[in-house]
């Protein structure tokens, strides 16, 4: 979990580093590689009874909004820069 949580803060860093807008845009759709295998490690704690379902309540709710946060910034950029993206909207699933 730990190292989800790092590879997603890291890869937005050394992405947003990068020399070029889409190098940064392409580092932000890997780090929601990584967001998606640290929700699918809290989904397995909350199911292993690790944590309760309030506090996996309150998780779920921070990544979504974090999630949501990611995707109105890529969709956002997606609008002004089509080059990088063809002339689909992101979402989700198809981040990466």
């Amino acid at each position: 979990m730990n190292d989800a949580a790092r590879s997603a803060k890291q890869n937005i860093r050394e992405g947003y580093r990068r020399d070029t807008l889409g190098e940064f845009i392409r580092s932000i759709k890997i780090s929601m590689a990584s967001f998606d295998e640290l929700e699918g490690d809290i989904d397995d704690c909350y199911e292993d009874g690790l944590i309760t379902k309030e506090k996996y309540n309150e998780i779920k709710d921070l990544m979504g909004k974090t999630q949501y946060q990611i995707l109105t910034y890529l969709n956002k950029h997606r609008t002004q820069h089509t080059e990088f993206y063809g002339s689909t909207t992101i979402s989700h699933r198809n981040a990466v």
